[in-house]
């Protein structure tokens, strides 16, 4: 059985579907009474696709419902005694909340809300509907209390476009040429300082269009009427340089954006150096990848040619261990590391000054150094033995001086011996305060392949130390020098002189690379991410 609040609402529907006028799909004003007891109040209303719309501000002052309208958020909201309802411009959702609960819930409405002359217009019938359920009996206009009727339609405006208006814009200016119906083709034209504009079928209010006020931007306004168009002809700035139209859904007006040339270039500028920045960014990143790999590695086979560095007990010299070890450690990177490239100082006998081998690893854009050598004491034979890895900085121990002593004697065979002089203790510590950009891996991996030394060869592990080599002073990246033995040592002589010595020793040295390859491409890697992250 049908409540009384069912037939209210049957009767409220069947009032508002009685009408029987057909209108444009175009929004057409139309006007509403809205009737409570001896009272009766008219309120806006419009007609679109048959659906007829009521202004939400009119209703709800018409049963003096509070309401509040948001124009930046394009809302409006009425507060009915226990709910607030929500409606928003373009939305066919309602939201409905309960002040007693303050839950929420989303009503769909058939029909979105409309934003007309500022003014929020709801499908009369539903959003009546909503209303009459949500509000407490006897509260609500009952049947008898409403009546929503269509008062005769206002007859339709007797001209298209009635004026225009120019509004300043971040960009240039904005156009607006009023209309009261949704124009037809319209053509666009700007040239010479003058924008003509046509319509189709279209009336102009010439008379409203001559009381426009000139300015700088639109210096003139000319219409010419012709039976089935009419021309607007706007003298305009030199400084316009584009048109752009589009028509305004809410209002069905026709807008122009006009581009000034000053606007325009200066956009073209900006964006210009937007693709530089990115091309630059770009640029940037690639380098940084190529830096974040260890694609150049350097081995610098020690003395060479007149200068044999150190000799062993029978007779082997320092330069062909360095030259043997550097060529077989070379060929396993070239045959397992297929990204990665080999430079060498010298791949043959021959002599190199010092300062030319890192000259020499720096134009290779290298990424690590490695200067390979043999150790030996004064006295021959001697029981002192073992590898040692060495970083550069001023040495620390006695023994750690001599050593670096010793492979810097390879000056002596040089023709220009006056560019060491200035290399005193104070400058050396200079000189590695300007590589501390490289100490860090420097340091890695002489710890990585002392281990894998020490692991894979027969020979005692003297361990990571400090001393000041002239060869490895002009190399701009992480950097070591190999001490792999004693040519003192009758042992080590034999074993670093035979060619098995020599592949071990560059196996070692090998697997050393590569475990620190990994560790020296995510970590610059991680680096690079967490300065760009900070920028």
């Amino acid at each position: 059985m049908a409540t009384q609040r069912d037939r209210r609402f049957c009767i409220a529907a069947l009032l508002l579907s009685c009408f029987t006028i057909s209108f444009p799909v175009a929004a057409q004003r139309i006007s509403l009474r809205v009737q409570k007891g001896d009272r009766a109040t008219s309120v806006h209303g419009y007609e679109r696709s048959g659906v007829a719309y009521v202004s939400v501000r009119d209703f709800a002052a018409a049963l003096s419902y509070p309401w509040m309208n948001n124009a930046e958020r394009r809302k409006i909201e009425l507060r009915l005694p226990n709910h607030r309802v929500k409606a928003t411009a373009q939305n066919p959702f309602l939201v409905v909340t309960d002040v007693t609960t303050s839950t929420s819930s989303v009503i769909q409405l058939q029909e979105s809300v409309l934003l007309l002359d500022s003014l929020y217009y709801a499908p009369a019938a539903e959003f009546i509907a909503v209303l009459e359920r949500l509000a407490p009996s006897g509260i609500l206009l009952t049947a008898e209390e409403r009546v929503i009727t269509r008062e005769p339609a206002v007859a339709a405006p007797q001209f298209d476009i009635t004026g225009v208006g120019i509004e300043t814009r971040a960009n240039g200016y904005l156009l607006t040429i009023k209309a009261t119906r949704k124009l037809g083709y319209f053509d666009i034209i700007l040239r010479n300082g003058w924008l003509y504009v046509t319509v189709d079928a279209a009336q102009a209010d010439t008379i409203a269009l001559s009381k426009f006020k000139t300015n700088d931007i639109i210096r003139k306004i000319v219409v010419f009427q012709y039976p089935a168009s009419v021309q607007l002809t706007f003298q305009v700035s030199p400084d316009i340089a584009q048109a752009d139209p589009m028509i305004d859904s809410q209002t069905e007006n026709l807008l122009l954006a006009l581009h000034t040339k000053s606007a325009m270039e200066k956009a073209e500028a900006e964006r210009r150096a937007r693709e530089a920045k990115q091309d630059s960014l770009r640029d940037k990143l690639q380098v940084q990848r190529g830096r974040a790999k260890l694609d150049v590695i350097v081995i610098d086979a020690g003395h060479g040619g007149k200068d044999p560095g150190t000799i062993g007990v029978s007779g082997t010299r320092e330069k062909d261990v360095a030259l043997g070890v550097a060529l077989k450690l070379g060929r396993l990177i070239e045959q397992n590391l297929k990204d990665v490239k080999i430079v060498y100082t010298r791949s043959t006998d021959t002599f190199v000054e010092l300062y030319q081998r890192g000259k020499i690893a720096n134009e290779a854009n290298g990424k690590l150094f490695i200067s390979i050598h043999c150790n030996s004491t004064e006295r021959k034979p001697s029981s002192a033995n073992g590898f040692e890895i060495y970083l550069l900085r001023p040495g620390k121990t006695e023994n750690a001086i001599k050593i670096a002593a010793q492979e810097n004697q390879a000056i002596e065979f040089e023709d220009n011996k006056d560019r060491y002089e200035e290399l005193t203790e104070e400058v050396f510590i200079l000189l590695t305060m300007r590589q501390s950009a490289f100490a860090k891996y420097s340091e890695e991996f002489a710890v990585v392949a002392s281990d894998m030394m020490s692991q894979e060869l027969k020979i005692q592990n003297s361990g990571v130390k400090q001393a000041g080599f002239y060869v490895l002073v002009g190399a701009s990246m992480p950097n070591v020098l190999v001490e792999t033995g004693y040519l003192s040592n009758r042992t080590e002589e034999k074993v670093l002189r035979s060619q098995d010595g020599q592949k071990r020793m560059a196996e070692a040295l090998f697997n050393g690379i590569k475990s620190y390859k990994s560790i020296y491409e995510k970590g610059l890697l991680e680096g690079r991410q967490s300065e760009s992250e900070g920028k």
